[in-house]
């Protein structure tokens, strides 16, 4: 049998954004890993007025309080369903040792790395972004994590917004941009942020295991006692030691 046309009329139908009060809202996908920068991500988002879709990716290992941390979030800022999307094969390279590997130079690599990550979970993104007709993609990296993960990096993402329009079909008639509002600030101007945008830090979750409270020695939870002391205030969540 020969190949069935492409159904033109019908595939346009779907790159149309939602319409609401007969105005155009525009869609933005939110990736969230349930912490203080992608709820601060979050919630500028939000204030945007766009059409929130949540994307949360399950890494191996992941904490299942992270999890916990988005389903809060999402509820409190009212957005769309969550999509979670598993990717059982992503392990951080702590994880990796156990299997054991061929590029040693990974051996040295900083705690949570993860080869590729952004990679691979921005170009998930762009798919799920071109399906939904999203027209921006937000990630919540700040200005200190590309000294430690380099696909965290404002080139890195402006690579990332070439790439897209590039590889999507639909990218002249509906563009996909990655925003990164957190861009350049210290952890510490982030929790201002968020501070100043009522985020519900309470409910987040920054440590790197799965407790019934914060560990308070990950390097992640040092970071984020450091910016609420830096701030001064107290960090609503509570700690091990």
């Amino acid at each position: 049998m020969g190949r069935k046309p492409p159904l033109r009329g019908l595939h346009r139908e779907r790159l149309r954004p939602q319409r609401f009060g007969g105005n155009r809202m525009e869609r933005a996908i939110v990736l969230l890993s349930g912490g203080v920068d992608s709820a601060v991500a979050l919630w500028w988002a939000k204030k945007q007025g766009w059409d929130i879709r949540p994307l949360t990716f399950d890494y191996f290992g992941r904490p299942k309080r992270e999890n916990e941390a988005v389903r809060a979030l999402t509820s409190q800022a009212e957005t769309a369903p969550i999509r979670h999307v598993d990717l059982p094969f992503l392990k951080e390279v702590d994880d990796l040792r156990k299997e054991g590997f061929e590029n040693r130079i990974l051996l040295d690599s900083p705690e949570g790395y993860i080869p590729g990550r952004n990679l691979i979970f921005y170009g998930l993104a762009g798919y799920y972004a071109e399906l939904d007709a999203a027209r921006y993609l937000v990630g919540g990296h700040n200005g200190v994590d590309p000294e430690s993960f380099p696909d965290s990096s404002p080139k890195f993402f402006n690579f990332l917004n070439s790439m897209f329009h590039l590889s999507l079909w639909s990218y002249d008639k509906a563009p996909v941009q990655i925003l990164v509002p957190l861009s350049g600030k210290s952890k510490e101007e982030v929790v201002r942020m968020g501070l100043e945008m009522n985020v519900p830090f309470d409910v987040t979750w920054s440590c790197y295991w799965d407790r019934a409270v914060h560990c308070g020695t990950c390097v992640s939870c040092r970071e984020r006692r450091e910016a609420f002391a830096n701030v001064g205030i107290e960090d609503p969540v509570a700690y091990e030691s």
